[in-house]
């Protein structure tokens, strides 16, 4: 018994954490082949190793609501303490985009019911923003099984952030030392960093917002 339990597994791979999805290593073509959108990044050939990602947004929790208003630095501590680290901004697009290339983490065409994006608007805008616990839109998905990379919160990644500053921050002078990338799209139906899997925007690392938040990677077998 004990060996078909081992064979069944994959003896030979190592496992991912409890909570996270395994997503194989590739060459990846990162960002857009043709950039259309302001927040679009032209292409570049990456290679990402096999890793695993967490399932929801931290803290990883289907059904509770997940952690906003967390700086760059606490995200990758949380991340650390649980022995995990942040993910790459191409570790998180290779999960939303999968094997097959998707728009967005669903599919190919977008569906405004599909994730949590019930604000009209650019934003942001006053007020509390209505975030949903996790897993809360089971459409939501991957096919792999990777919730809420769409909608919801923004998500820290662990890569410096070299592009322009937000819209409504223009004059700000971005150093790549202390700005982080976030990635995906928050609860506003559209914005200038938009709702697909290759959107993506950036901030100064020691700010907290409360539409931005994270989720943890890890290497298979940690």
């Amino acid at each position: 018994m004990l060996l078909f339990l081992l064979v069944g597994c994959g003896a030979d791979e190592p496992d991912c954490p409890e909570g996270t999805v395994r997503v194989e290593g590739r060459v990846m073509s990162f960002g857009e082949v043709e950039p259309s959108e302001a927040w679009h990044r032209p292409a570049q050939e990456r290679r990402v190793e096999t890793f695993c990602i967490d399932r929801f947004e931290y803290p990883n929790r289907e059904g509770e609501l997940p952690r906003a208003d967390v700086s760059w630095s606490e995200a990758e501590r949380l991340c650390r303490e649980r022995g995990q680290r942040l993910c790459s901004s191409a570790e998180w697009e290779l999960a939303c985009e999968g094997e097959s290339g998707r728009r967005y983490s669903y599919g190919s065409r977008r569906d405004v019911e599909r994730c949590n994006t019930p604000i009209a608007g650019g934003g942001p805008v006053d007020g509390v923003p209505p975030v949903r616990p996790a897993g809360a839109f089971s459409g939501c998905s991957t096919p792999e099984g990777v919730r809420d990379l769409n909608g919801s919160l923004a998500e820290w990644v662990a890569d410096p952030w070299t592009g322009p500053p937000e819209d409504f921050n223009q004059g700000a002078e971005v150093d790549p030392g202390t700005w982080r990338t976030l990635r995906g799209g928050t609860m506003w139906d559209r914005t200038f960093y938009g709702q697909d899997c290759t959107s993506r925007h950036g901030h100064v690392g020691g700010f907290a917002n409360n539409d931005d938040g994270f989720r943890c990677c890890a290497d298979p077998g940690r």
